[in-house]
């Protein structure tokens, strides 16, 4: 896959995913998975966003 196609699905399983985020916290994660230069930030990413809501 290239890394506009994992970006694509990575912003595809935080739209119609189980977590409990806010409009605007998915909106600040779609911008970090875009604004990743490759796949490494993407990973970083997503690990962080895990963070959010974890305590809910």
């Amino acid at each position: 896959m290239t890394e506009h196609q994992w970006k694509e699905v990575s912003k595809y399983f935080l739209d119609h995913g189980n977590r409990k985020l806010s409009t605007e916290e998915k909106e600040a994660i779609k911008l970090a998975i875009d604004q990743a230069n490759n796949l490494n930030e993407l990973l970083q990413v997503a690990f962080a966003s895990l963070t959010i809501d974890a305590d809910r």
